[in-house]
């Protein structure tokens, strides 16, 4: 596969730019982008993400806190003589108030953390552009399958045309003593034919522009004044093969991922180890209190402290081993997930190659047979002239070249379906999908 020169992708921007074009793929997913609930849902999934960076963040800041009490107390005294014995009550003040800064200064723990939200953040941003590149090679198929849909009617237009012709010309000949019955009978099977299979092509059109409409928000009709793009013009701008499986390697966003899970578990094995280690903080606080009673009256404390808090764990009953030999577990899984990961995609970029190829071969067979087809209408149409067809042939050879002109449209848009797939396993922010993009909005212009 060819690759596309830097003068020609300019050159493709500036046409799709310069005018309106009705039948744009890129409109069709910009469109789509604004609106699809899976790319919405990475998209918050993303935002989520991003914020255990903060939350990690915090615990390594430094911790302040207010903790305040006041109260009203009734108190009584009682006093008692050998005569007598009297009581009073007072109402009395208390408060304790407390302001405390805690700034941890070895918190092994807390310092992986804070690498685990980094990579949780990559991960979901890596889920996100894995989203966007589904949703571009979902709105792609969808915009092919209108395209192939409308060019179908089209063909099946013509063939009613032509088969109702050649029915009219068969009863003509048949009333002028010039033909059989067998002969008309015939002419106007074909023409039933063709108008069942245009009736199916406009019920397919019909489903595929609904489809499209509730994909992308965006006016199907426009569309019918598009053509399919020719695949012997579209190219993806690689050189080879092996150049894909390189940028995939690199840039695939599921193997980004992954990459970044299989980082996370191996900080979660260091956050386990790390529980076994102290932890050390400053801390100060500045306390101040007063507790009035019947002997003491407006009577205040003010302490001001600080110093440094040491934390050494020393047995908590297997539970730190337990954690660490899952952890360890859970990280050599995610990095053999990460191995699958690699070789699957590995394997589907050679077999969709592959198919990229095959379906070439097949999209060139199926124009040939549809050149066939129509020299075979074009030798029926001669053979009129000199009685040695019949209209009824001229009928079928009608039919056999639609047909094989449906053919040859499903194999050419086929083409274009299993190289849109090849570009799914990249970022759509790679320079290799926009220039695809360009080439066949240019080609589906009217």
């Amino acid at each position: 596969m060819r690759k596309l020169s830097p003068a020609l992708f300019v050159a493709l921007l500036l046409a799709v730019g310069g005018q309106a074009i009705a039948v744009d793929l890129g409109d069709a997913i910009a469109a789509a982008e604004k609106t699809d609930p899976t790319l919405a849902s990475a998209q918050a999934n993303r935002d989520a993400a991003f914020e255990n960076i903060a939350i990690a963040k915090a615990k390594l800041l430094p911790q302040t806190g207010f903790q305040g009490t006041f109260q009203k107390m009734q108190e009584g005294v009682k006093y008692e003589s050998a005569t007598a014995a009297t009581s009073s009550s007072y109402m009395v003040n208390s408060y304790n108030n407390q302001f405390s800064i805690r700034q941890g200064l070895y918190h092994p723990r807390d310092w992986a953390g804070y690498d685990i939200g980094q990579l949780q953040s990559e991960y979901g941003s890596q889920k996100l552009a894995s989203a966007r590149s589904d949703l571009w090679q979902r709105i792609t198929n969808a915009w092919l399958d209108v395209l192939v849909a409308v060019e179908s009617r089209r063909i099946y237009e013509g063939t009613v045309k032509v088969t109702h012709y050649a029915d009219e010309q068969a009863e003509k000949r048949f009333q002028a003593g010039d033909g059989t019955r067998d002969m008309v009978i015939e002419a106007r099977a074909q023409y039933e034919l063709a108008k069942s299979q245009l009736v199916e092509a406009e019920i397919n059109e019909r489903s595929r522009a609904q489809a499209f409409r509730m994909l992308t928000g965006l006016d199907p009709a426009d569309l019918r004044s598009g053509h399919l793009p020719d695949y012997k013009t579209v190219h993806i701008p690689l050189s080879d093969k092996d150049e894909l499986q390189r940028v995939v390697e690199a840039s695939n966003p599921e193997i980004r991922a992954a990459e970044a899970a299989n980082q996370i578990n191996k900080k979660r094995v260091e956050q386990a180890h790390a529980d076994r280690l102290p932890t050390v903080d400053l801390v100060a606080s500045k306390s101040w209190a007063q507790s009035d009673n019947v002997t003491t009256i407006n009577q205040r404390y003010n302490v001001l402290g600080g110093g440094v808090q040491i934390s050494i764990p020393l047995y908590d009953g297997g539970g730190l081993s337990a954690t660490q030999r899952q952890t360890e577990a859970t990280a050599r899984g995610s990095a053999e997930d990460l191995r699958a990961l690699q070789l699957k995609l590995a394997t589907q970029v050679e077999s969709d190659w592959a198919t990229t190829e095959a379906s070439l071969e097949r999209a060139r067979s199926a124009e040939v047979l549809w050149v066939a087809a129509k020299e075979q209408r074009r030798a029926a149409e001669l053979g009129i002239t000199s009685h040695v067809r019949t209209w009824g042939d001229v009928a079928q050879a009608e039919i056999l070249a639609a047909r094989r002109a449906s053919d040859y449209i499903n194999y050419a848009a086929g083409v274009l379906r299993a190289q849109a797939r090849l570009l799914s396993t990249l970022p759509v922010t790679e320079n290799i999908w926009e220039p695809w993009v360009a080439q066949v909005s240019v080609l589906a212009k009217p």
